[in-house]
């Protein structure tokens, strides 16, 4: 099966380089074509194939034939059908809700969760502001403050991100050491022939707490709660690294990037 990606920007726009540079990597291993800067102008459905118009910035035209298509262009909060302006309430110019910490609308007694309340619009961020929400309601002492949000992108192989990444500690004045442990180093991504990927952690050198993880590989949606309890409870690499995992397990990767970190790594160094 041939598979043609047209599209204005890069694969996963907004992530960082080196995330999307491995998935791209990937997807063309396994023969998908991409087609950067063609943004489509057309699309006709015949009896047996359809058609999708492209053109690109310099003017030139393309036509590419397909069984299928799939139309991917994001998503927008619905904040336009439930009466907003009887209530007074506004919205941003992306048509979001403002909300606080405990998931409060400008009204007290209006609360919002979810897509119409902002980015991100993740399925796991919108039942915990429901359930901060649900607690308020009840008259107890909740928020969304010291939450930690991972985004994961379900692609082959996955991709899972939490907190700051090497140049958001940057920009924000940290002094970011890097970790880092490829799949390619583990036994058992090797036996489950998983090689692709890695697990990176990005720490404060002055105060030796993880600032955030990026991972790319087979269940980095799973290996990425470890690295949340860490960063929320405000844990230092080598309270991870000093940690047993279990072998053979995708899981010692966490712990030999914190390691890294250390320059204690046993398997990358």
């Amino acid at each position: 099966m041939a598979l043609t990606s047209c599209g204005e920007d890069d694969v996963l726009p907004g992530w960082d380089d080196n995330l999307r540079e491995r998935i791209r990597e990937h997807l063309e291993s396994l023969g998908v074509e991409f087609a950067f800067g063609h943004r489509a102008t057309d699309c006709t459905v015949e009896s047996s194939e359809v058609v999708v118009s492209t053109e690109t910035d310099d003017g030139t035209e393309t036509e590419h034939t397909a069984d299928r298509i799939v139309v991917a262009v994001g998503r927008q909060p619905v904040t336009d059908t439930v009466g907003l302006e009887t209530l007074n309430l506004e919205t941003t110019e992306r048509e979001f809700l403002d909300i606080d910490e405990q998931c409060r609308t400008s009204l007290d007694h209006v609360f919002a969760i979810g897509d119409v309340a902002g980015e991100p619009m993740l399925a796991h961020k919108a039942s915990t502001e429901g359930h901060v929400a649900a607690e308020v309601l009840a008259g107890r002492d909740a928020s969304t403050a010291d939450q930690q949000i991972p985004a994961v992108i379900f692609t082959d192989p996955e991709v899972a991100t939490i907190g700051l990444s090497e140049s958001d500690a940057a920009a924000a004045g940290y002094s970011p050491l890097i970790g880092e442990m490829p799949f390619s180093a583990s036994g058992r991504a090797l036996t489950t022939n998983s090689p692709e990927g890695f697990v990176r952690v990005v720490v404060d050198e002055e105060a030796s707490t993880i600032l955030g993880a990026q991972i790319v590989g087979a269940d980095a949606s799973e290996l990425v709660g470890e690295l949340i309890v860490a960063i929320r409870a405000g844990l230092s690499p080598h309270d991870v690294s000093a940690t047993v995992h279990p072998h053979p397990t995708f899981s010692e990767a966490v712990m030999e990037a914190c390691a890294d970190t250390l320059d204690e790594a046993v398997h990358t160094n």
